[in-house]
């Protein structure tokens, strides 16, 4: 299967004027990238005469999914994109969410909720895979945005953490660019035993190539 880069840009969201900015673009730093490295082959021995009973188990690695975690810091001001009048110190305590999207300007004031099977028809992916759309996302969360609050849609129950990724729509469309993957604000482990404030997973279009995603976050 082919590698995937995933960009991570800054998201700019973009308001009208007298509109609360509550959920807006956020910088990413890329910190490392890890990859599954396959597993070597092994072998059987046999000879011209035998008929061997063969039970095969292997793991591959997927084409449609990438996922980012790490820690969130941020600042809420009283200013304008130039200067600042007050700021206060924001802890993870306090919570939030981090979102990432294919869209640089999502609208999260229309979110509502969204499907496995959803995803599965915005990025063209067959439903049947194992690692379909339909396949990964189960169960049910719920988002506090201070736009909206979104009750009741489908996440993704990560094995090898607390966190889980939630999937939010914009209600204008089925592109890849009408969908939101979100994480709660924590303070929690990710897959690997290490600190993160967030994990989030991601759907990326199958076969070679590279999905861009824009960072969104909310501090509470």
């Amino acid at each position: 299967m082919n590698f995937k880069n995933i960009l991570a840009l800054f998201g700019v969201m973009l308001f009208g004027a007298g509109l609360v900015m509550a959920i807006s673009g956020a910088t990413p730093t890329l910190v490392s990238d890890s990859r599954w490295a396959g597993t070597a082959a092994t072998s059987d021995e046999t000879e011209g005469g035998n008929v061997s009973a063969v039970n095969v188990d292997g793991t591959v690695l997927t084409d449609k999914w990438a996922a980012y975690w790490g820690n969130v810091s941020g600042t809420v001001l009283l200013g304008d994109n130039t200067n600042q009048l007050y700021t206060w110190t924001w802890t993870t305590g306090t919570g939030g969410e981090v979102c990432l999207s294919t869209a640089s300007a999502l609208s999260f004031a229309a979110a509502t909720t969204a499907t496995g099977a959803n995803v599965d028809t915005a990025w063209s992916f067959t439903g049947t895979d194992a690692d379909s759309g339909d396949n990964t996302f189960g169960g049910s969360c719920n988002l506090a945005f201070a736009q909206a609050t979104v009750t009741g849609t489908e996440q993704i129950d990560h094995e090898d953490s607390t966190y889980n990724t939630c999937v939010v729509y914009d209600g204008a469309g089925t592109s890849e660019t009408d969908y939101a993957f979100c994480s709660v604000i924590g303070t929690a482990t990710a897959y690997n035993g290490a600190a993160a404030n967030y994990e989030v997973m991601v759907p990326t279009s199958a076969g070679a190539g590279s999905e861009t995603y824009y960072f969104y976050v909310e501090l509470d």
